[in-house]
Protein backbone atom coordinates (compact mmCIF):
# COMPACT_ATOMS: atom_id res chain seq x y z
CA UNK A 1 0.00 0.00 0.00
CA UNK A 2 1.40 3.23 -1.38
CA UNK A 3 0.43 6.84 0.09
CA UNK A 4 0.25 9.86 -1.82
CA UNK A 5 -0.86 13.67 -0.81
CA UNK A 6 -2.86 15.73 -3.23
CA UNK A 7 -2.36 19.36 -3.78
CA UNK A 8 -4.77 20.15 -1.60
CA UNK A 9 -2.74 18.03 1.32
CA UNK A 10 -5.03 15.42 1.64
CA UNK A 11 -3.26 12.12 2.00
CA UNK A 12 -4.61 8.76 -0.06
CA UNK A 13 -3.92 5.38 0.14
CA UNK A 14 -3.43 3.14 -2.94
CA UNK A 15 -2.76 -0.18 -4.26
CA UNK A 16 -0.35 -0.46 -7.82
CA UNK A 17 -1.08 -3.12 -9.57
CA UNK A 18 1.15 -4.09 -13.04
CA UNK A 19 -1.44 -5.31 -15.52
CA UNK A 20 -0.27 -5.62 -19.58
CA UNK A 21 -2.53 -2.27 -20.05
CA UNK A 22 -1.86 0.59 -22.53
CA UNK A 23 -2.56 2.89 -19.72
CA UNK A 24 -2.93 4.07 -15.97
CA UNK A 25 -6.48 3.28 -14.79
CA UNK A 26 -7.58 4.71 -11.45
CA UNK A 27 -10.77 2.76 -9.70
CA UNK A 28 -12.12 4.31 -6.38
CA UNK A 29 -13.69 1.25 -4.88
CA UNK A 30 -17.01 1.85 -2.30
CA UNK A 31 -15.13 0.79 0.70
CA UNK A 32 -12.52 4.35 -0.29
CA UNK A 33 -9.79 2.19 -1.29
CA UNK A 34 -7.64 3.47 -4.60
CA UNK A 35 -6.90 0.92 -7.38
CA UNK A 36 -4.38 1.73 -9.63
CA UNK A 37 -3.11 -0.44 -12.32
CA UNK A 38 -0.49 0.60 -15.07
CA UNK A 39 2.04 -1.30 -17.42
CA UNK A 40 5.44 -2.18 -16.25
CA UNK A 41 7.08 0.75 -18.44
CA UNK A 42 5.70 3.58 -15.77
CA UNK A 43 7.52 4.11 -12.54
CA UNK A 44 6.18 4.72 -9.18
CA UNK A 45 6.90 8.19 -9.68
CA UNK A 46 4.70 9.03 -13.00
CA UNK A 47 1.95 7.03 -11.40
CA UNK A 48 1.94 9.43 -8.15
CA UNK A 49 2.30 12.31 -10.76
CA UNK A 50 -1.19 11.42 -12.35
CA UNK A 51 -3.05 10.74 -9.27
CA UNK A 52 -2.24 14.23 -8.43
CA UNK A 53 -3.22 15.44 -11.63
CA UNK A 54 -6.38 13.59 -10.62
CA UNK A 55 -6.69 15.17 -7.16
CA UNK A 56 -10.00 16.79 -8.20
CA UNK A 57 -11.35 13.25 -9.55
CA UNK A 58 -10.15 11.48 -6.67
CA UNK A 59 -11.75 13.95 -3.85
CA UNK A 60 -14.88 14.20 -5.74
CA UNK A 61 -15.01 10.28 -5.68
CA UNK A 62 -14.03 9.41 -2.69
CA UNK A 63 -16.31 12.02 -0.87
CA UNK A 64 -19.47 10.63 -2.54
CA UNK A 65 -18.73 6.99 -1.08
CA UNK A 66 -17.86 8.72 2.37
CA UNK A 67 -21.15 10.61 2.30
CA UNK A 68 -22.71 7.05 1.55
CA UNK A 69 -21.74 5.35 4.70
CA UNK A 70 -24.57 5.86 6.96
CA UNK A 71 -26.90 4.30 3.75
CA UNK A 72 -24.43 1.02 3.38
CA UNK A 73 -24.13 -1.32 6.04
CA UNK A 74 -20.49 -1.96 5.95
CA UNK A 75 -20.79 -5.00 7.74
CA UNK A 76 -24.30 -6.40 8.54
CA UNK A 77 -24.75 -9.05 11.06
CA UNK A 78 -28.67 -10.01 9.70
CA UNK A 79 -29.64 -9.92 13.38
CA UNK A 80 -33.34 -9.40 14.77
CA UNK A 81 -34.60 -6.03 13.86
CA UNK A 82 -32.07 -5.40 11.49
CA UNK A 83 -33.15 -3.49 8.48
CA UNK A 84 -32.63 -5.11 5.32
CA UNK A 85 -33.73 -3.83 1.35
CA UNK A 86 -34.93 -6.28 -1.43
CA UNK A 87 -35.97 -4.88 -4.80
CA UNK A 88 -35.84 -0.98 -3.16
CA UNK A 89 -38.21 -1.75 -0.07
CA UNK A 90 -37.14 -1.96 3.37
CA UNK A 91 -37.92 -5.18 5.49
CA UNK A 92 -37.32 -5.79 9.18
CA UNK A 93 -35.71 -9.54 10.38
CA UNK A 94 -37.28 -11.79 12.31
CA UNK A 95 -34.83 -14.06 13.55
CA UNK A 96 -35.71 -17.88 13.97
CA UNK A 97 -34.64 -21.00 14.79
CA UNK A 98 -35.38 -24.51 12.28
CA UNK A 99 -33.93 -27.25 10.60
CA UNK A 100 -33.63 -25.48 7.23
CA UNK A 101 -32.03 -22.12 6.47
CA UNK A 102 -34.03 -20.28 4.84
CA UNK A 103 -35.47 -16.61 3.88
CA UNK A 104 -39.56 -16.08 3.92
CA UNK A 105 -41.35 -12.72 3.48
CA UNK A 106 -44.01 -12.02 5.74
CA UNK A 107 -45.74 -8.91 4.69
CA UNK A 108 -42.69 -6.33 5.84
CA UNK A 109 -41.09 -8.52 7.78
CA UNK A 110 -38.07 -10.44 6.77
CA UNK A 111 -37.97 -14.45 8.51
CA UNK A 112 -34.39 -15.58 8.38
CA UNK A 113 -34.41 -19.29 9.94
CA UNK A 114 -31.32 -21.03 10.38
CA UNK A 115 -30.26 -24.26 12.44
CA UNK A 116 -28.21 -21.90 14.49
CA UNK A 117 -29.15 -18.18 15.43
CA UNK A 118 -26.54 -17.27 17.28
CA UNK A 119 -24.28 -18.01 14.08
CA UNK A 120 -23.60 -14.70 12.66
CA UNK A 121 -21.66 -16.57 9.68
CA UNK A 122 -24.38 -18.57 9.18
CA UNK A 123 -27.07 -16.03 8.88
CA UNK A 124 -24.78 -13.83 6.57
CA UNK A 125 -24.29 -16.85 4.22
CA UNK A 126 -27.62 -17.70 4.34
CA UNK A 127 -28.89 -14.20 3.25
CA UNK A 128 -26.30 -14.07 0.66
CA UNK A 129 -27.55 -16.91 -1.07
CA UNK A 130 -31.01 -15.73 -1.02
CA UNK A 131 -29.82 -11.94 -1.95
CA UNK A 132 -27.85 -14.17 -5.33
CA UNK A 133 -30.80 -15.88 -5.93
CA UNK A 134 -33.31 -13.24 -5.98
CA UNK A 135 -30.89 -11.42 -8.20
CA UNK A 136 -30.01 -13.93 -10.29
CA UNK A 137 -33.71 -14.44 -10.74
CA UNK A 138 -34.75 -10.43 -11.25
CA UNK A 139 -31.58 -9.91 -13.87
CA UNK A 140 -32.54 -13.11 -15.95
CA UNK A 141 -36.23 -12.12 -16.32
CA UNK A 142 -34.94 -8.46 -17.54
CA UNK A 143 -32.89 -9.81 -19.99
CA UNK A 144 -35.52 -12.32 -21.38
CA UNK A 145 -37.71 -9.21 -21.52
CA UNK A 146 -34.97 -6.55 -23.14
CA UNK A 147 -32.57 -8.73 -25.36
CA UNK A 148 -35.44 -9.09 -27.98
CA UNK A 149 -35.39 -5.56 -28.55
CA UNK A 150 -31.97 -5.20 -29.07
CA UNK A 151 -31.75 -8.67 -31.22
CA UNK A 152 -32.19 -7.16 -34.50
CA UNK A 153 -28.97 -5.18 -33.61
CA UNK A 154 -27.16 -8.02 -33.71
CA UNK A 155 -27.09 -8.98 -29.35
CA UNK A 156 -27.42 -12.83 -28.58
CA UNK A 157 -29.48 -14.47 -25.35
CA UNK A 158 -26.66 -13.88 -22.66
CA UNK A 159 -25.45 -16.37 -20.09
CA UNK A 160 -26.33 -14.79 -17.04
CA UNK A 161 -24.59 -15.36 -13.44
CA UNK A 162 -24.40 -13.29 -10.58
CA UNK A 163 -21.46 -12.20 -7.95
CA UNK A 164 -20.58 -10.38 -4.83
CA UNK A 165 -18.70 -6.90 -6.15
CA UNK A 166 -17.88 -3.90 -4.52
CA UNK A 167 -16.88 -1.50 -7.45
CA UNK A 168 -19.39 -1.89 -9.60
CA UNK A 169 -23.14 -3.06 -11.01
CA UNK A 170 -21.97 -5.47 -13.76
CA UNK A 171 -19.99 -5.97 -16.22
CA UNK A 172 -20.34 -7.32 -20.53
CA UNK A 173 -18.28 -9.95 -22.04
CA UNK A 174 -19.60 -9.95 -25.56
CA UNK A 175 -16.81 -12.11 -26.66
CA UNK A 176 -18.32 -14.84 -24.16
CA UNK A 177 -21.83 -14.02 -24.90
CA UNK A 178 -21.67 -13.57 -20.62
CA UNK A 179 -22.99 -10.60 -18.35
CA UNK A 180 -22.43 -10.57 -14.48
CA UNK A 181 -24.28 -8.24 -12.41
CA UNK A 182 -23.91 -7.68 -8.40
CA UNK A 183 -25.77 -9.53 -5.85
CA UNK A 184 -25.86 -6.15 -4.15
CA UNK A 185 -28.28 -5.41 -6.84
CA UNK A 186 -30.95 -7.34 -5.40
CA UNK A 187 -31.48 -4.63 -2.72
CA UNK A 188 -32.19 -1.62 -5.19
CA UNK A 189 -35.26 -0.69 -7.27
CA UNK A 190 -36.31 -2.62 -10.23
CA UNK A 191 -36.45 0.52 -12.13
CA UNK A 192 -32.55 0.78 -11.43
CA UNK A 193 -32.23 -3.43 -11.97
CA UNK A 194 -33.39 -2.49 -15.18
CA UNK A 195 -30.91 0.67 -16.36
CA UNK A 196 -27.95 -2.19 -15.28
CA UNK A 197 -29.70 -5.00 -17.45
CA UNK A 198 -29.42 -2.02 -20.29
CA UNK A 199 -26.27 -1.04 -19.91
CA UNK A 200 -25.04 -4.59 -19.64
CA UNK A 201 -26.64 -5.64 -22.95
CA UNK A 202 -25.92 -2.47 -24.61
CA UNK A 203 -22.17 -3.51 -24.08
CA UNK A 204 -22.39 -5.93 -26.68
CA UNK A 205 -22.71 -3.46 -29.39
CA UNK A 206 -20.40 -0.66 -27.78
CA UNK A 207 -17.74 -2.35 -25.67
CA UNK A 208 -16.91 0.46 -24.46
CA UNK A 209 -18.39 4.04 -22.83
CA UNK A 210 -18.00 6.34 -25.82
CA UNK A 211 -20.21 8.93 -26.83
CA UNK A 212 -22.35 6.15 -28.95
CA UNK A 213 -22.58 3.51 -26.33
CA UNK A 214 -24.25 6.62 -24.07
CA UNK A 215 -26.46 7.51 -27.22
CA UNK A 216 -27.78 3.51 -27.99
CA UNK A 217 -28.30 3.75 -24.28
CA UNK A 218 -30.48 6.71 -24.18
CA UNK A 219 -32.33 5.58 -27.48
CA UNK A 220 -33.89 2.49 -25.42
CA UNK A 221 -33.77 4.13 -22.21
CA UNK A 222 -34.02 8.08 -22.11
CA UNK A 223 -34.45 8.60 -18.08
CA UNK A 224 -31.48 6.19 -17.50
CA UNK A 225 -29.28 9.22 -15.77
CA UNK A 226 -32.14 9.05 -13.40
CA UNK A 227 -32.41 6.15 -12.68
CA UNK A 228 -28.19 5.39 -12.41
CA UNK A 229 -28.40 8.64 -9.87
CA UNK A 230 -30.68 6.49 -7.59
CA UNK A 231 -28.71 3.47 -7.65
CA UNK A 232 -25.40 4.96 -7.22
CA UNK A 233 -27.06 7.89 -4.26
CA UNK A 234 -28.61 4.58 -2.20
CA UNK A 235 -31.39 7.17 -2.33
CA UNK A 236 -33.74 4.19 -2.13
CA UNK A 237 -33.11 3.39 1.47
CA UNK A 238 -34.73 7.29 2.77
CA UNK A 239 -37.66 5.55 1.87
CA UNK A 240 -40.15 4.99 5.28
Amino acid sequence: MKKTVLPTGREISWELTRKPVKNVNIRVRADGSVGVSAPRWVSDRQVEEILQSRASFLEKALDKFAALEKKIPENPAYGQGETVYLLGRPYQIVLGSGGKNQVSLEGERLCLTVTDPASVALRKKTMEDYYKDLCLTVTTELCRRIQPRLAPLGVPVPAVQVRSMTSRWGSCKPSQGKVTFARQLAEAPVACVEYVVWHELVHFLHPNHSPDFYACLEGFLPDWRDRRKRLNSYSYREMP
